[in-house]
């Protein structure tokens, strides 16, 4: 009997980590893999024994020499992740870690967690990682495996509605929260069009250059943005900049399956993909990119769109993902 492939998901988490999760089982379930649920709960409530049957319960489908491909993190705790992976070592299979994200590098506060989280990491035989700066940031704190799989880019498996060519136009579209990203203070005085996917500012007087759209669904999103502009991945605070030096961006799949050209900064992750593939600017500030955006030309920028239409098609079909899923089980 033929071994089989399970994938782990995690119920009770919403905003885009839950998404990713899911979006990633659901690419895993057309390739044949079987989802091993669970549910976000609080740990600290179990016992060593309550915490073994319950991790039990979710692998009871497994059998001798399957292997599994953990989604981490569960956002349960280190120890679940490191109990979990313990029980399915006891059947002779192999285990990848699928590094959705690094608790330890998304809050300041979290520093602390890294050690544990290496610990879970070690018990891996493969890491898939988001990006060449993540595997490289990762050995250097004390990973051993010696398997790994890039990701670089989230699917964004979703169909829009597409009215008409996206165009040229002096606009950057931003998709955030910008209190968090401090991109409007940086171009409020600028002559350049600047849409803010996120909700106005009550006690803030707005520049008219600068228009915020509230937060929208996805399908709407994506039609909107397929009109034309430019779709920015930035922020100009230091921790955030040092963060998006290694994760894959869920904001940046976005822009490219809408269609239109990025503006990043030149540390970002994937900085040579984008590069490479001609998906859009690489600058050192977002002043530098207004001047780049007022002088394009139409068809230098109908050069980029031609580019990122190959991208946003695959991304459409959650190509990236299945073919990590596929690189993974090649190299176990």
């Amino acid at each position: 009997m033929k071994n089989r492939v399970h994938i782990t998901s995690l119920y009770g988490l919403g905003g885009i980590a839950g998404v990713a999760q899911k979006r990633a089982v659901e690419a895993a379930k057309q390739l044949g893999f079987n989802e091993l649920a669970i549910f976000k709960y609080d740990d600290l409530a179990d016992s060593p024994s309550e915490l073994s049957k319950r991790i039990d319960g979710i692998i009871a489908g497994l059998e001798i020499g399957d292997t599994v491909i953990f989604q981490s993190p569960v956002w349960i705790s280190p120890n679940f992740e490191k109990r979990f992976i313990d029980k399915v070592r006891l059947y002779q299979g192999k285990v990848a870690i699928f590094i959705n994200d690094v608790v330890s590098m998304m809050f300041e506060g979290n520093k602390v967690l890294l050690p544990d989280f290496i610990e879970v990491y070690n018990k891996a035989d493969l890491l898939i990682v988001a990006s060449e700066n993540m595997k490289e940031y990762l050995i250097e704190q004390g990973v051993t495996v010696k398997k790994f799989v890039i990701q670089n880019l989230w699917d964004i498996p979703v169909d829009f509605a597409i009215n008409g060519q996206t165009r040229y136009m002096p606009r950057i579209t931003f998709v955030g929260r910008d209190q968090k990203f401090g991109i409007v203070n940086k171009l409020k005085s600028s002559d350049i069009e600047l849409e803010i996917y996120d909700h106005k500012p009550e006690d803030k007087f707005v520049s008219d250059n600068i228009h915020y759209h509230g937060y929208v669904d996805e399908i709407k999103l994506l039609s909107e943005l397929h009109e034309g502009g430019f779709g920015l991945v930035w922020t100009e605070d230091m921790y955030w900049r040092e963060y998006m030096k290694y994760n894959a961006s869920y904001k940046m799949s976005t822009y490219l399956r809408a269609g239109i050209p990025l503006i990043v900064h030149r540390d970002i992750s994937c900085r040579k993909l984008i590069e490479n593939n001609h998906w859009g600017i690489v600058v050192d500030s977002l002043e530098e990119a207004v001047q780049k955006v007022k002088a394009m030309s139409e068809d230098e920028y109908q050069g980029y769109v031609d580019s990122i239409a190959k991208v946003s098609e695959l991304l459409g079909d959650s190509y990236f993902t299945k073919k990590l899923l596929i690189d993974t089980i090649y190299k176990l």
